[in-house]
């Protein structure tokens, strides 16, 4: 396991490295300046000069980007052009929430969906997997907008269990732990529920080829219990293409939070990388993206890990 773990830290610094490159590129080859969307058209030649200079706009790509360079490996993300507020300052207020809305619809997924999998492999072609299987089309089908507006039309306007604002604030915060808790579940039943029918049916499967093991039955010959049998020779080893699923989806959640973040007015990083987008604010998007990217490449590295716990003859390789 320490030879894979050297080999996977090894490879991250040149992954970030491309990964600098392509959003670097991509974001200027892209129509909008930032300089005359935030001045507009009718500023004078001498502004618009002085604001390319401050954000050194006005040099060769590639001078931009080793300074860029530079900047990230003293920790300096930059400024934002449009707010003119340290990129860094942004993400320590706005990561927190995104990472917390991420953890939570994960963890409604895994909760929902390993039950549900393991059921529906367990009794296969009957009236639950025909369930399940329908819950999950459901699941894929229902985009997570129009599943917010019926939780918050049903659990928030009509039963008044839960609120449609509030996460981030710091109001929420000192109300205490149940408050926080009961702001989370909306947001985080509708961005996890699509993640729930990826894990259910993938579950499903690879249980369901578990099953089918020699291991299995050798298991069931030698008398051991059901439940030992299901979880630490089924589950245990049904789980680890689930744990690679996982550990991408972590990472896709905290990409898709804008729609979600817009009708719960969450402060999180999808509503400030969108507003980046539109107004071309570069510094704010290229920093925001690096950080999705490393959180991406961190999952994918604790997956690695995960695995060698999970199968033991990983551990050897």
């Amino acid at each position: 396991m320490l030879r894979v773990l050297s080999r996977r830290l090894l490879q991250v610094p040149l992954v970030l490295l491309l990964v600098t490159a392509a959003i670097f590129v991509i974001i200027r080859l892209t129509p909008g300046d930032p300089v005359q969307i935030m001045l507009g058209m009718q500023t004078s030649p001498e502004a618009e000069a002085a604001l390319r200079a401050e954000f050194g706009l006005d040099r060769p790509w590639a001078i931009q980007y080793l300074m860029w360079l530079g900047d990230l490996l003293q920790g300096d993300l930059g400024r934002s052009i449009r707010l003119n507020t340290p990129v860094a300052e942004m993400l320590a207020e706005r990561l927190p929430v995104s990472l917390a809305l991420a953890f939570s619809a994960l963890l409604v997924a895994v909760i929902v969906s390993i039950p549900l999998g393991t059921l529906a492999a367990l009794r296969r072609n009957s009236w639950i997997d025909h369930c399940t299987t329908g819950y999950t089309v459901v699941g894929f089908a229902i985009p997570n907008f129009a599943l917010a507006m019926v939780l918050i039309y049903v659990f928030s306007y009509t039963l008044g269990w839960f609120p449609i604002t509030g996460i981030g604030s710091r109001a929420l915060q000192e109300a205490g732990t149940a408050a926080v808790i009961k702001a989370y579940v909306l947001p985080a039943l509708a961005l996890g529920t699509f993640q729930t029918a990826i894990f259910t049916r993938l579950l499903r499967a690879s249980m369901i080829d578990v099953l089918n093991q020699d291991y299995m039955r050798t298991a069931e010959a030698k008398g051991l219990k059901p439940l030992t049998i299901l979880v630490v020779h089924g589950l245990k080893n049904a789980l680890i293409p689930f744990v690679t699923m996982l550990a991408i989806q972590f990472g896709y959640l905290i990409g898709i939070q804008v729609t979600i973040e817009h009708i719960f007015a969450i402060p999180g990083m999808g509503s400030a990388v969108l507003s980046a987008v539109v107004s071309r604010d570069f510094p704010v998007i290229q920093g925001f993206v690096l950080v999705i990217a490393t959180i991406f490449l961190l999952a994918n590295l604790l997956a690695d890990l995960l695995y060698g716990l999970l199968d033991p003859r990983i551990r050897h390789q």
